[in-house]
């Protein structure tokens, strides 16, 4: 199954190992890779991209990362509380593969329209736009995509100062749903929410 191949090369990549050779082939493994990678090189470069510097005239690094406020992928990809969990916020209900592959791509979805609403700069953000729809595209051709229409999020109001605080915003909020993401796939790739 090529989702499971993800989650070998997130374990892989979160571990520090080389990837698996079996898995370097996977349209999934690579569109996963990839995204958690281009959001990291625009992070770590603090938006300072071969076309102009996204972040200019403020520090991206001291604001906070916006998050998607309609979805609820951290919570439903939460792994299952075991008996040695420290954690006292752990779900006890059973986890659902299906309603956390679809908040995944839900979120892939939400964000692939907001990025490409985006006008200015679309050429620095095209490797994260690109990648997040490889990775829609896989987990579309391994489940049911995500439906129904989202909920109006304002982001750009017109202001190029404020629409480039606002893509900084987005960008971390994304990074941190990427990572998320990578793990929940890690988790099911485990097969641990099984046992």
């Amino acid at each position: 199954m090529k989702i499971c191949a993800v989650f070998c090369v997130v374990v892989a990549l979160a571990m520090g190992s080389p990837v698996p050779l079996n898995t370097q082939q996977c349209p999934c493994s690579s569109a996963a890779r990839s995204l958690l990678s281009n959001l990291s090189h625009i992070m770590e470069k603090e938006g300072k991209m071969k076309h102009r510097d996204l972040f200019a005239g403020f520090n991206c690094t001291d604001l906070e990362a916006r998050m998607i406020p309609h979805t609820h992928t951290a919570s439903v990809c939460q792994p299952i509380a075991t008996d040695n969990t420290s954690c006292s916020d752990r779900r006890n209900s059973s986890f659902s593969t299906t309603e956390c592959l679809r908040n995944i791509r839900g979120d892939l979805h939400y964000y692939d329209l907001l990025l490409n609403s985006y006008e200015p700069s679309v050429s620095d953000l095209s490797p994260v736009m690109t990648a997040t729809k490889d990775l829609m595209h896989c987990l579309k051709a391994n489940g049911a995509a995500a439906e129904g229409a989202f909920p109006e999020w304002v982001v750009w109001s017109g202001s190029s100062f404020d629409d480039r605080l606002s893509l900084c915003k987005t960008l971390k909020g994304f990074h941190v749903r990427a990572i998320t993401m990578n793990r929940a796939l890690a988790y099911i790739a485990s097969g641990d929410h099984r046992k």
